[in-house]
């Protein structure tokens, strides 16, 4: 009986691993936890950021590591792999920032910049997706927390906020060691559009899947989704699941081709074909993500849990110009 037992569990085992399949062993991406707009009254134009995620609890997370850092509890390294001294850090940062607003900055100016503008974060993780919901699963391996101030430049539509200064303060790579207690709830949910292909050589690992990976995953996605094995949704937070035809629809569009006939004697007949086509795997070269995610005090990590995943389709006009993100559909946790 206990070895008929043991086989039921291990085949348990077997087929609860088999649903999980790589995506990528390693992938780095920037995301931004605000929205910057541009404030105009009588006397001036200033920048408001928003923060997209619980500001209490993402200063709280940051005082956390920046004090551990201080204290010399935690390794921060730069991009070589090499430690960096939090007083080392502080130097360069200060002769960076006086070099760009072309004025000493003094030690509380410093500190306001550490405790109000680590507005960006930059994350090192392992993919994997269940071959079953095809929602990826995420395990964080290091983090960076970055310094982020927006300049105001002039536009045809007005003023507009523009990343004017940027410092990565350093990764620090996470244990993932298990741990129940003093999570930081940081967002129920964070939206955000990345790239994920970069021809890059020596810096593969950055917004980059590996096609062998990223065109057989994109492929069962389609091909779950339009034999109705998945539910899709147009937006995130549609109630109802697309129906078969309309899901069908979303993946056809119209191309314009010119066609060019000689019909001699220095005549040339020159018309317009429209091409009835469908986007393709190839075609994805961005993914939405809405996500969960925590911080955990003990351990210093962060936890992200996928709310929701869309293949987006870059829309360009004919120069090649970008116009629009296009999310071909959603699918999400149940």
């Amino acid at each position: 009986m206990k070895k008929i037992l043991f086989i039921v569990f291990a085949f348990s085992a077997f087929i609860g691993f088999s649903q999980e399949k790589l995506l990528t062993k390693k992938i780095v991406y920037t995301i931004n936890l605000t929205e910057n707009t541009v404030k105009s009254d009588k006397h001036k134009d200033s920048i408001i950021y928003n923060y997209k995620v619980n500001q209490r609890f993402f200063w709280e997370a940051m005082d956390i590591f920046m004090d551990n850092w201080k204290n010399k509890k935690i390794n921060v390294l730069d991009e070589n792999g090499k430690n960096i001294v939090w007083d080392t850090m502080l130097v360069k940062l200060n002769l960076k920032l006086s070099k760009y607003y072309n004025k000493k900055i003094d030690k509380k100016e410093i500190q306001n910049i550490l405790e109000n503008y680590i507005t960006k974060l930059s994350f090192k993780e392992e993919w994997t997706y269940n071959t079953e919901t095809m929602l990826i699963n995420k395990k964080v391996l290091a983090f960076c927390p970055i310094i982020s101030i927006d300049s105001l430049h002039l536009t045809e539509e007005g003023f507009e906020a523009k990343e004017g200064f940027c410092f990565p303060l350093g990764w620090i790579e996470q244990t993932n060691q298990t741990s129940s207690n003093d999570d930081l709830l940081i967002t129920r949910n964070i939206h955000y559009t990345i790239p994920i292909y970069n021809y890059t050589p020596y810096r593969w690992w950055e917004n980059n899947l590996e096609e062998e990976y990223s065109i057989p995953y994109f492929d069962r996605f389609i091909q779950k989704a339009e034999n109705m094995e998945i539910p899709v949704f147009e937006n995130p937070d549609m109630t109802e699941a697309l129906q078969k035809s309309n899901i069908l629809k979303r993946r056809k569009f119209s191309k314009t081709e010119s066609m060019v006939e000689d019909l001699g004697d220095n005549n040339i007949k020159e018309t317009d074909t429209i091409l009835n086509m469908q986007y393709q795997s190839e075609d994805f070269e961005y993914i939405r993500f809405g996500e969960e995610i925590y911080f955990n005090k003990n351990t210093l990590s962060f936890i992200k849990n996928t709310n929701y995943i869309a293949p987006i389709i870059a829309i360009k006009d004919k120069n090649e110009n970008f116009l629009y993100y296009y999310p071909i559909y959603y699918i999400r946790k149940k």
